[in-house]
């Protein structure tokens, strides 16, 4: 998978996530895991398809997602709700859409499925025979680890 097309998609999580928090974002490495992967407190996946196939993982710990949804919402948040797990979500969502946008502009085209919100550590997901690259972004709410699993990339 070309490096210009997994930071589109970390870019766009940095971007999304500095905005929400109203934070500035630190960027960890690209790192190659092993599938499966082990889900954290809340995962949020978004499938992905177009002239790119796979998903696009966003995890952290539970703390994170009630820091980041209830800076979204300007309350304090304590339960991993329907109302924090929409919220991580629709995180995944934007985050998504804004790489595909970008990758328009690179001439790749993108369409993203709605996403679905995994809560509870310790599932496993595989992207079976897709690489999974992974970036770790640090806020003053937490670690959020972007997941990207593609195949396509010319």
């Amino acid at each position: 998978m070309r490096v210009r097309v997994v930071n589109q998609y970390v870019e766009a999580a940095s971007e999304v996530l500095a905005k929400e928090s109203g934070e500035a974002v630190q960027r960890g490495g690209l790192r190659l895991e092993a599938n499966p992967y082990t889900t954290d407190d809340v995962t949020a996946v978004v499938g992905i398809s177009g002239d790119l196939a796979g998903s696009l993982y966003l995890s952290m710990s539970g703390a994170t997602a009630l820091r980041l949804v209830g800076r979204m919402l300007g309350q304090a948040i304590s339960t991993l709700d329907e109302l924090v797990q929409s919220g991580i979500a629709e995180l995944a969502n934007v985050i998504a859409g804004s790489a595909g946008v970008a990758l328009a502009e690179d001439g790749v085209t993108t369409t993203i499925s709605p996403p679905l919100t995994l809560v509870g550590a310790g599932g496993r997901l595989s992207s079976v025979e897709i690489q999974r690259l992974v970036v770790t972004l640090t806020s003053a709410c937490g670690e959020v680890h972007v997941h990207v699993a593609l195949r396509g990339v010319a």
